[in-house]
């Protein structure tokens, strides 16, 4: 959900009448071990089709360590993971950065898109698509896309592979298929490529937020970095296409914060025109801006501004490398004199957490550069006056292709391990400074599968065989099934980490990314001289993507960013406000989103109405917003509520009522509180619930309900947070009623803010029946409770 790309992918196929493109995710481990036990094939997340009824299946892959989770969806779907096994299943395509060397998933995907796909996905899936109507056989049609449309690999036609010093590589195909793949490019960035109205989830994601991208590619040159090189030249955006983007689907969202993607932020001409554009709306709407990918050298103080304006979170700088002389190895131009000019405009706009990231394992890297890293991180600590919170990302330097250093060598987990140790000793006496780092066997395991070769996916295959999946999260990765699967298909994890030979052939060679193989090379031996090269905004370098059709396209437009007056606001004060309470209904799919989800939901809900919500003062503004007693999750309700504070007038009470939910949701009331006295969840004393079996239950139901009645006390455990503790539940039982030897009603007290379960008072009853529904049937407040 968080990967932007994928979205906008999402938002074109669907733009056609007679597409229709669904969304899968690879379900988490307890939900897939429900799949395979009830044997239900992964769906479509909106249409429950099963995915191997699918066209075409497409695959996003940014990220070589998400590659098991491929075949794992694979075979949930019920598809075989190997592609020459497969007859009339979907078709299965990949894209996104990891494939500028498809080599490791070669065995597993029928098509591989390299580069922009904005122009030709539409094309592309109608020809597979009527070509499957034909009846054509699977190889037919994947080769017939491989001649016809550039940019396209199909792995099956290239199967005469070769041995080198750098690995296996693939040599010329039969006639009629491209020797080399070219990258596709796109020439500009058009309007319509971007979704108006973004996917919005029900529950909170990864950087939960609206997004708009300025520009793609990057001119800095930085010799480490695959996205700067392979996503060039630099296409910048229209400022007046974003600032109508962000207006539309902010409003059409609810989002309370927007961020702008790009590689470098700061480097995008009609930054000012675009923060001109939209600074009435966020201020209005008190939205969040937020402004990744900052460059030191071109931190200004209206940036700070506008960032600082609405809330604040940590401010990321990164010098990536701690001395001058491996700044220009990997080209880096930035000075230290940047960083401490960077650190006083942040201390001076009210930051109080900054946080640094650089890289270990840099090509020509000594024990002298990472002592530089300590004295850099100490000296931006001092230079706050030690009032600031230093946070330090430490990552691990990984070749990847397509860069200057796609031939260097990666440290060893014992270099690094070697690395972290000084760092941490260095800055140990300051409680301050936080040091994070990954573990060095994720970092290696990447490495290796990013410069690996057709050998790789036998042991992506083997490792997911043992139970590999969801690698790149760390209470899930098990390295030791990788190191069996390394072992068990005979391939050396370390060869494909050494350092390789710049004259011998390489296992992406067949791809061409549009970037020079001269210009690599002459760009790692200026690295080595530690000379730097400029911004290709000075002047053309020869990288060589810029041909025919194809170049930069810059915006010419004002770059600074004025300070407009603060808008007066037109709600006068607290007086005018006054408290909506809703009530609302909770129940089919709805009763699986969480307490803070169904929070957050109606937040997006409101502010999308155009309501005058009031917001919290402070640098942190949030709509006032406040829930009752939290209903736990899987529970359906019939009376929950809410309460909202908003500047009231006929129109804000009509646009209650149109309030876009989830399905299951369903406000059925919405009264005015002109009581600004106890809050929600302190007036509330007590509930009812109705549990619901699908079987009977035994016969001497009443009799156990009696008997747990009369107990003076109910003893039972509960565990918070790998704690545990014994609690009287008894207090809180009101009455049990048991109704037909299929459900039973619960009516419950809430005293000091706690009360009992459900499920503990059927425990005390014996009961192990799995009920099929607990329902909230009644919310008691003050007033209400003694009365029934």
């Amino acid at each position: 959900m968080s990967y932007y790309g994928y979205q906008i992918l999402y938002h074109i196929l669907n733009s056609e009448e007679d597409i229709r493109a669904d969304r899968a995710y690879a379900p988490w481990p307890d939900f897939e071990a429900l799949i395979r036990k009830h044997k239900i094939p992964l769906y479509g997340l909106e249409t429950k089709v099963p995915l191997k009824e699918f066209d075409v299946m497409g695959f996003t892959l940014p990220y070589e360590l998400t590659f098991t989770n491929v075949l794992n969806i694979l075979d949930m779907a019920g598809i075989p993971v190997l592609s020459d096994q497969r007859n009339h299943e979907p078709l299965i395509i990949a894209g996104g950065s990891s494939v500028f060397n498809p080599e490791p998933l070669a065995d597993f995907i029928d098509l591989f898109v390299v580069g922009d796909s904005e122009e030709f996905i539409v094309p592309l899936v109608r020809f597979l698509a009527e070509r499957r109507r034909r009846g054509h056989s699977r190889e037919k049609i994947l080769r017939a896309a491989a001649m016809k449309f550039p940019g396209v690999y199909a792995p099956m036609f290239y199967q005469d592979l070769s041995m080198s010093d750098n690995g296996l590589y693939v040599d010329p195909p039969g006639e009629g298929l491209p020797r080399k793949i070219f990258a596709r490019k796109i020439q500009a960035l058009k309007k319509n490529y971007y979704p108006s109205r973004p996917l919005m989830p029900v529950i909170e994601i990864a950087q939960d937020r609206m997004v708009a991208e300025i520009m793609r590619g990057c001119t800095q040159g930085c010799r480490f970095c695959q996205a700067g090189m392979i996503y060039r030249p630099v296409r910048e955006r229209d400022p007046k296409e974003i600032s109508e983007q962000i207006i539309d689907s902010l409003t059409a969202s609810g989002y309370n914060d927007v961020s702008l993607l790009s590689l470098s932020t700061s480097d995008y001409n009609g930054i000012g025109e675009l923060i001109r554009g939209i600074s009435g709306f966020i201020d209005e709407h008190k939205v969040g801006l937020s402004l990744p990918s900052l460059r030191l050298d071109t931190f200004s103080e209206d940036l700070a501004i506008m960032a600082q304006k609405i809330r604040k979170s940590g401010l990321t700088f990164a010098p990536e490398a701690g001395s001058e002389r491996l700044r220009k190895v990997i080209n880096k131009n930035i000075s230290e004199d940047d960083l401490m000019s960077s650190v006083d405009i942040a201390l001076k706009y009210g930051w109080r957490t900054l946080k640094l990231y650089f890289m270990l394992g840099l090509p020509t890297e000594t024990d002298d550069d990472i002592a530089e890293i300590v004295r850099l991180t100490r000296a931006v600590y001092d230079r706050a006056c030690k009032k600031v919170s230093v946070n330090v990302t430490l990552s691990t330097f990984i070749p990847k292709p397509f860069t200057p250093f796609q031939w260097e060598a990666q440290n060893t987990p014992e270099e690094i391990q070697h690395k972290l140790d000084m760092i941490k000793k260095g800055v140990a006496p300051f409680k301050r400074i936080k040091i994070m780092a990954r573990d060095t066997f994720f970092s290696q395991l990447e490495g290796a599968i990013s410069r690996g070769d057709r050998r790789m996916g036998r042991v992506i295959l083997a490792a997911w065989e043992k139970g590999a999946r969801f690698d790149s999260w760390r209470e899930l990765f098990k390295p030791d099934k990788w190191q069996e699967a390394f072992e068990e298909k005979g391939v050396e994890q370390r060869f494909y980490t050494s350092a390789r030979n710049v004259d011998e052939p390489l296992p992406w060679d067949h791809i061409d990314a549009c970037i020079s193989r001269k210009f690599l090379i002459r760009e790692r031996e200026k690295a080595y001289m530690a000379e730097t090269s400029p911004d290709c905004r000075s002047g053309c370098i020869g990288c060589g993507v810029c041909v025919d059709k194809l170049s930069m396209r810059l915006i010419e437009t004002e770059g600074n960013i004025k300070e407009e007056p603060d808008q007066i606001n037109s709600h006068p004060g607290s007086e005018d406000e006054i408290i909506y309470r809703l009530r609302y209904q909770k129940t089919g799919p709805a009763r699986f989103i969480s307490h803070l989800d169904t929070l957050r939901i109606f937040q997006q809900a409101l502010q999308r109405t155009g309501l005058h919500l009031s917001f919290t003062r402070g640098f942190n503004q949030r709509p006032k917003i406040a829930a009752g007693y939290p209903l736990p999750l899987g529970y359906s309700s019939q009376d929950e509520y809410i309460d909202i504070v908003i500047y009231d007038s006929v129109e804000s009470r009509k646009n209650i009522a149109n309030l876009e939910l989830p399905d299951g949701i369903t406000i059925t009331s919405a009264d005015p509180v002109h009581s600004k006295g106890k809050s929600l969840f302190a007036t509330t004393k007590g509930f009812e619930y109705e549990v619901r079996f699908a079987e009977k239950l035994p016969e001497d139901l009443q009799r156990r309900s009696d008997d747990l009645m009369k107990r003076p006390e109910i003893m039972v455990i509960r565990t918070r947070k790998q704690k545990t503790r014994q609690v009287n539940i008894r207090p809180f039982i009101r009455e049990l009623v048991c109704r037909e030897n299929q459900r039973i009603v619960i009516s419950l007290y809430v005293k000091d803010g706690q009360t009992a379960r459900p499920e503990e008072i059927l425990k005390e009853m014996g009961i192990n029946q799995k009920p099929e529904m607990i329902c909230r049937l009644k919310t008691y407040f003050n007033e209400t409770m003694e009365k029934n």
